[in-house]
């Protein structure tokens, strides 16, 4: 019976990190969404799992999102109606879904997704090697499986477990997820969860998570499994020595000498500033090839700033794009500065709080929870990914409950060893 259970457990995590992931056809198609939140309610009820506490935290929730969207869109942005539904639809999606697979899996949550995790990240070491070998051959074999993603961008391929964009990241492993960078924004969180388990331990899974971030050869996520490095070090020596005063002097000087770090940064600030000076040249490009301008992560803020101003104090909408896309049809990559132009700095701050909440009893001090802020606005700014379940289950996972001195409680035992076989 407990083998049943794990099974089952297992399946509803690989399809939450599937539909989480933003890239294929159940995350594409409103029949997809519709599945696999019915397949949660089902054994969540089966289960039952639904505690009256919880039902009542989520419809406090749901009430104060419908009053906060339903205000910013009678009295801050003049919009159609069709905007004011789509929020209400993200509630019924995105945050419903999450809400649910913290009902469903409870404690084992965590353990859950560092095991599928970590299944798919060796699976995308097997697809890696083969595009590396031969990616020309594996896009006419992804092609002709033709599953329908919605993406449209050129070159774009996906098969549920691996994604290949050929020609934009012909060397870079993009896992399961849309690209990349968003790979790596999946591989630190789910890194961050293995050590909030183990204790900062750098076990064989933790090798296999940061060997695949390197793989993913994206600046920010450096920049993220940089920071959690040195929560690790500071959560296992919290006393302040001369290895913390030479490390972080060592690490500014990373950044001025390592081309990599500082000067890509620099770079691609300089680039963005010009793109943002030449938006109409990229218009006509862009167009002509049918896709959208693609706006990286300093030229991203800038326009939704310039574009939405103090509006962004509430955010506009979960379909802000299509009023920023008025003048030209852009792609945002800032994941910060979508959240803010979705759900505003009220938004944002709610998630922080209940983020700080989750993490609290992992990491014990203030400031390892700093840390903890870091990392996850590091990982969004580069890409957004703080809409997704992934991240939006940080509004209803329930944060573990620590004595004075001692461990986590025992229920933590049996999630921090559930994935150690893989």
């Amino acid at each position: 019976m407990r083998n049943k259970t794990f099974n089952l457990n297992y399946f509803i995590t690989l399809l939450f990190l599937l539909i989480s992931a933003n890239a294929n056809i159940i995350s594409s198609s409103m029949i997809g969404w519709v599945a696999v939140i019915g397949v949660l309610l089902v054994v969540a009820v089966n289960r039952k799992e639904f505690t009256k506490k919880s039902i009542i935290s989520f419809l406090i929730f749901a009430a104060a999102f419908i009053v906060f969207v339903c205000f910013r869109f009678l009295v801050v942005n003049d919009l159609e109606t069709d905007f004011l539904l789509s929020d209400f639809l993200f509630l019924l999606k995105y945050v419903l879904l999450s809400f649910l697979i913290c009902v469903v899996l409870k404690e084992k949550l965590l353990a859950n997704i560092v095991k599928v995790m970590t299944h798919l990240t060796l699976l995308s070491f097997v697809f890696y090697a083969l595009q590396l070998i031969s990616g020309e051959a594996m896009f006419k074999a992804f092609s002709a499986l033709n599953f329908p993603t919605g993406n449209t961008i050129p070159g774009y391929s996906n098969i549920l477990f691996f994604t290949f964009t050929q020609g934009f990241h012909d060397f870079s492993n993009s896992g399961f997820v849309w690209e990349p960078g968003a790979f790596g924004c999946f591989l630190v969180i789910t890194l961050m969860f293995h050590f909030f388990l183990n204790k900062f331990r750098f076990d064989k899974v933790a090798i296999i998570l940061i060997i695949a971030n390197i793989t993913t050869f994206s600046t920010t996520n450096y920049l993220g499994l940089i920071v959690l490095f040195f929560m690790a070090y500071r959560f296992r020596s919290p006393k302040v020595n001369i290895y913390v005063l030479l490390l972080v002097p060592a690490l500014i000087l990373a950044f001025v000498f390592i081309p990599f770090l500082g000067d890509k940064i620099v770079d691609t600030y300089k680039e963005d500033m010009r793109d943002l000076n030449r938006l109409k040249v990229l218009e006509k490009y862009y167009h002509h090839n049918r896709m959208e301008i693609p706006l990286n992560r300093f030229s991203s803020m800038v326009y939704i700033y310039d574009q939405f101003g103090a509006k962004l104090i509430t955010g506009v909408s979960n379909r802000y794009n299509e009023v920023l896309n008025k003048s030209y049809t852009v792609n945002i990559s800032n994941g910060v500065f979508d959240f803010l132009a979705k759900f505003g700095l009220i938004g944002l701050l709610y998630l922080l709080i209940r983020y700080v909440r989750f993490c609290k009893p992992y990491v014990l001090r203030w400031e390892n929870i700093g840390y903890c802020i870091l990392i996850l606005l590091v990982l969004s700014f580069g890409e957004p990914i703080l809409f997704l379940p992934i991240v939006m289950m940080l509004l209803f996972i329930q944060p573990k409950q620590r004595s004075l001195n001692g461990p986590l409680n025992d229920e933590e035992n049996e999630s921090e060893y559930a994935y150690g076989r893989i």
